[in-house]
């Protein structure tokens, strides 16, 4: 009986701490996706955003359970044997996203469902919780843990906890096909809003369309901070195989946890140096996917750099495929990163590191096979980038079920007009400045250490293992970092590919690394020929109190500054989001419009960068301001925008187009207003004013005696032939006017800082 009595009650105690768990889970979810919590956010602030902040602390944690404790499930199903928390949490990560696109596709993305897989993996994993690895607290790990607190809270806070109001990208491409797949339970598009660009970069990331089943769309920066977290512990294990501190001594090889913390906290915190001091890896858009893409190119770095088991191929295969298939064209650095470990792996005979990396790139094969096919199938083109590849076997008729080839073809046409130089000898001279720079430091670094280890010495003797020869390492680890920084900062430079630029910010965290990596093999290479000078016990702590001081720089210049600029602890003390300091924005133009047209659409001739808070935006009907390249006034552009005045009227009317909405002093016309039915003759047959107010005009078809002023017509027609004048000043030529009439473009190139005139006028 006692012994019964004692199970009951242990059993008693484990599920009440798991209800207490869940249930504190579910207060969060309930509360951050309260009707009317965005709006407050945006307008009111106060204790809903402060109760709002504490909920997403609340959930974080929660959210890197599951994807450890899915991993977890994944090794205990397939692999048998002991894992390290990493490689749990980028398998759970791929077994995720993969289970996520496979629901998306089946249609059966139901919060019900996901909600219930998610319980499931947690009740599971909490059987047998693992204690954490513990390492003995010295005063050099709580000092550079201090700082990596710091730096996590700082980041934390400012790119994923305080919603992302204020990229164009965010707002009107990733958020809204979250919002969108939570709306149909399914990675296809509803009819009535094709927004195909949204779907071709969304439908893969399986892991974001489970969570945003359940969640409100901002969970997209929490995800993304996980993963920076991420990136942080892949260079933990990094830097303890890439440097070879146990060929230095026993007591550098004591040194190497703390020395290794540090160099993580200081990845996560360097800036971008070349061609110019930029930030690092924490200003990625934490709203897009390019964190996650960062975290699993480092995490492929480990998997290739170690020595291979079991594990590794099972997580290089499933994170290929999971990578590629998310967005195809990211394979190219799985490719890279898999032939330089094959490469690598070759030379050492390892075979079993070879069918790793082989694994690997065969993984990003199948992921590429699997994402062009579903696009290929679906939208009727493998890949609308780069679209001068894709567009020859591109099926008309498939795509214009959700848009227009006709506009792509104007953003290819607009984009080479832009570009000035596709290969940049600049970029070239900047890549062979950076090199020599980076190994300019590197030599500095290393005389100054040996100068110290020279002179500890000589002051703080330590002959206890001088006369012992230093364990061998082997610098290939180095070799594949350092390869793959230079090859994707070689083509980040000298190619004008903005996408390959803004992802190629997370090598920024690998530079410390890699720098650190050639100052020690410099500092082996010494110690061979004066093993003396390393008798010393003075060094260790200097080179480790060196890079203390360079993460805190690191921290307080860049990540701090931040968010101090950003004035981001006052969104955790309840201010408003368009109170905030760099939010420029206006949604109370939104709401006006909303108040002032009700339910009925409207079509904006110009101000499309002033309209981006309110395309797809939570505050409006759905389809009201309608977009540009991705509705389905887009799909009949050729009929509006390059038809007659008539056929564009018709069209319109057809569509329940009703309103018409030009900004006024802002001559950023765009496609659709440069049609004919807005040409100045047009105007006052056609249209009359329905609102007039100090920011913009709102037009609305003509009713039998209704006029429209000359005064206005004159107005917005002075507003369109500026714009026109500024693109010809801009480009060289009027893009919109080359693709209407097929003219051939003009030689000379324009100056495209004139374009800035665009949003003013002036």
């Amino acid at each position: 009986m006692a012994a019964t009595g004692l199970r009951l009650r242990a059993s008693v105690e484990t599920w009440s701490l798991r209800v207490l768990i869940f249930v504190t889970a579910a207060l969060s979810i309930w509360f951050v996706n309260r009707t009317g919590t965005y709006r407050t956010l945006l307008f009111d602030g106060g204790w809903t955003t402060r109760f709002y902040v504490l909920a997403w602390i609340v959930l974080t944690p929660y959210l890197g359970w599951l994807i450890m404790a899915t991993g977890r499930l994944v090794f205990s199903l397939i692999r048998h044997e002991p894992t390290q928390r990493v490689d749990e949490f980028f398998v759970g990560a791929a077994a995720l996203i993969l289970t996520g696109f496979g629901l998306g596709a089946l249609s059966i993305l139901y919060p019900p469902i996901v909600l219930g897989f998610a319980a499931a993996v947690l009740l599971w994993d909490s059987r047998s919780f693992r204690k954490p690895r513990k390492f003995a607290l010295t005063l050099p790990l709580l000092a550079t843990s201090v700082l990596g607190l710091w730096l996590l809270a700082t980041v934390f806070i400012d790119r994923a906890l305080i919603p992302d109001v204020m990229s164009s990208d965010v707002q009107q491409l990733y958020a809204p096909y979250l919002a969108e797949v939570a709306r149909n339970h399914s990675i296809w598009l509803a009819a009535d809003n094709p927004i195909f660009s949204d779907f071709e970069v969304g439908h893969g990331n399986g892991l974001h369309l489970m969570l945003a089943t359940f969640l409100p769309p901002h969970v997209a920066q929490i995800i993304s901070f996980l993963y920076f977290v991420g990136i942080g512990a892949v260079i933990f294990e990094l830097a303890r195989l890439v440097l070879p501190l146990q060929a230095l001594g026993r007591r550098w090889e004591d040194a190497t946890i703390p020395i290794a913390f540090a160099l993580a906290v200081l990845g996560l915190a360097w800036p971008q140096t070349m061609p110019n001091l930029r930030p690092g890896l924490y200003v990625m858009e934490f709203g897009k996917y390019h964190l996650q893409t960062a975290a699993f190119f480092v995490y492929f770095l480990l998997v290739v750099i170690r020595s291979s088991q079991s594990r590794d191929r099972l997580a290089a295969g499933m994170c290929g495929l999971a990578v590629a298939a998310s967005y195809p064209l990211y394979a190219a650095f799985v490719f890279l990163i898999s032939t330089l470990g094959a490469f690598t792996k070759a030379l050492q005979r390892d075979r079993s590191g070879l069918k790793t990396c082989v694994l690997l790139g065969f993984g990003a094969i199948a992921g590429c096979v699997l994402a062009f096919s579903v696009n290929y199938f679906y939208l009727g083109i493998p890949a609308t980038n780069p679209y001068s590849l894709f567009r020859r076997v591109a099926s008309v008729e498939r795509f214009s079920q959700f848009g227009s080839l006709d506009i792509l073809d104007y953003f290819v046409l607009a984009q080479s007009l832009d570009v000035s130089d596709f290969l940049s000898k600049a970029g070239l001279l900047a890549f062979l400045k950076q090199v020599r720079s980076v190994l300019l430091v590197a030599i500095l670094i290393t005389i100054a250490m040996c100068a110290v280890t020279f002179a500890g010495s000589r002051l703080f003797p330590d002959r206890s293992d001088v006369s012992k020869p230093g364990t061998s390492s082997n610098p290939v680890g180095l070799f594949i970092v350092v390869a793959y920084l230079a090859s994707v900062r070689l083509l980040d430079l000298t190619l004008n590919i903005p996408s390959l630029m803004r992802l190629s910010v997370h090598i920024n965290a690998l530079f410390p690394l890699a720098t650190v990596g050639i100052v020690c093999w410099g500092l082996v290479l010494v110690r061979r020929v004066k093993p003396a000078w390393f008798a010393d016990r003075f060094a260790p702590p200097v080179a480790f109190v060196s890079l203390l001081v360079a993460c805190a720089w690191a921290t307080n210049a860049h990540p701090w500054k931040s968010f101090k600029n950003d004035e981001a602890i006052t969104f955790v003390q309840g201010t408003a989001l368009d109170r905030m300091p760099n939010v420029k924005l206006n949604w109370q133009r939104c709401d006006e419009l909303q108040q002032s047209t009700g339910s009925d659409r409207i079509l904006a001739l110009n101000g499309y960068r002033a309209m981006v808070p309110c395309y797809f935006s939570p505050l409006l009907t759905r389809g009201k301001i309608i977009h540009t390249y991705q509705s389905d006034v887009a799909r009949d552009f050729r009929k509006i925008a390059l038809g007659s005045a008539d056929t564009a009227e018709a069209t319109l009317r057809s569509l329940g187009v009703k309103f018409f909405y030009v900004q006024k002093q802002n001559c950023d016309f765009w496609l659709n207003g440069f049609s004919d039915l807005f040409e100045r003759g047009e105007l006052a047959r056609r249209f009359t004013v329905y609102r007039d107010t100090a920011g913009y005009w709102i037009l609305t078809w003509k009713n039998r005696d209704q006029a429209l002023s000359p005064e206005i017509e004159a107005a917005i027609s002075a507003l369109r032939t500026r714009s026109k004048d500024i693109y010809r000043e801009g480009y060289g030529t009027d893009p919109f006017e080359v693709m209407k009439h097929g003219s051939a473009r003009r030689g000379e190139r324009g100056n495209i800082a004139v374009l800035d005139q665009l949003f003013t006028c002036q």
